[in-house]
């Protein structure tokens, strides 16, 4: 009876100490469930999603994550039939683009989402502020450098005079970088000419004649422009005319030049947030959205040699 008792109390024992271990100690070989949406299909956020996977399963974690990866293809009215079934099924969200993230957000408020390739998380409603987000999403905001593209454009092309500007109007990141643009650009003694669209169909008819209007192209980060980036940047080398700014996948794709932080590196800082998260059981709400941690310049050289400018003298 004594040693019966003694088990007892040692098998208790056993459990509250395995209680109180750390839910990423205890869980080590429980399979964890990730759902993504990426709002569209192009390089940016495909760099994006490359990224992230690569780096969670090259990480303490491989092994126990199981997939689940939709694609809207641009279509809003897929975003909320994808968004309900990716919170019912999975433990874990991790939203690409702006749409995706807010479609995600609406139907899932307490298992933690991560963002990648949103610009404004507190403009788009998804966090209170970047420091503190306040409710389950994280993750980081590809806010470009506005002023320093600004400056790109400047500094290489001295005689522009007037720029254009063309952008999805019903998207909220689009919009956000328009106004800093338009801003930043008027700051610099430039006229500024803007075109917008709310569809791939638009672009060719809103492009077309808006690149015979200005010297140059100043280019958002847009999930709808960047989609049909082949399009975008045929018309503007067929006005001869730069186009600076936007992502680095995007103009290696069909742009001139522009300062950017790699997409993929986007996602990559994004999966180490949330390795950080389950190794230290940590709280999404408390965990600071973060912004790019380094920039690059980037120069297409076939672009550049099309509208006859030396790529070697972009600085």
């Amino acid at each position: 009876m004594f040693k019966l008792k003694k088990f007892n109390v040692v098998m208790v024992i056993v459990m509250v100490v395995a209680s109180l271990l750390p839910l990423s100690v205890n869980s080590q070989e429980e399979t964890i469930k990730i759902g993504i949406l990426q709002t569209v299909e192009h390089e940016a956020l495909d760099a994006v999603l490359k990224g992230f996977k690569e780096t969670i399963e090259q990480s303490s974690l491989k092994g126990r994550v199981k997939w689940d990866v939709q694609n809207a293809s641009g279509d809003m009215a897929n975003l909320q039939s994808m968004s309900e079934k990716l919170a019912r099924d999975n433990d874990i969200l991790f939203a690409i683009a702006t749409p995706a993230a807010q479609a995600l957000a609406t139907v899932e408020t307490k298992k933690p989402i991560f963002i990648a390739a949103v610009t404004d998380p507190i403009e788009a409603g998804l966090a209170k502020s970047l420091e503190q987000p306040g409710r389950n999403v994280t993750g980081t905001s590809d806010m470009a450098p506005i002023e320093e593209q600004v400056a790109l454009l400047t500094r290489n092309f001295p005689n522009v005079k007037k720029v254009g500007i063309i952008y999805n109007s019903s998207e909220i990141n689009s919009v956000v970088l328009a106004e800093l643009a338009t801003k930043a650009l008027k700051a610099a003694g430039l006229a500024v000419e803007s075109g917008t669209v709310t569809s791939t169909n638009d672009i060719a008819q809103v492009l077309t004649p808006l690149v015979e209007k200005v010297d140059a192209m100043f280019m958002v980060t847009d999930n709808t422009i960047d989609s049909s980036i082949a399009l975008v940047g045929d018309i503007v080398k067929s006005a001869k005319i730069p186009m600076i700014g936007s992502s680095e996948p995007v103009v290696k794709a069909n742009g001139l030049a522009t300062l950017s932080n790699s997409y993929k590196d986007y996602g990559v800082q994004t999966a180490e947030m949330l390795i950080k998260m389950v190794e230290g059981n940590l709280n999404p709400a408390e965990m600071p959205i973060e912004l790019a941690n380094k920039l690059e310049l980037v120069v297409n050289d076939a672009f550049a040699k099309a509208i006859g400018v030396n790529p070697a003298s972009i600085k």
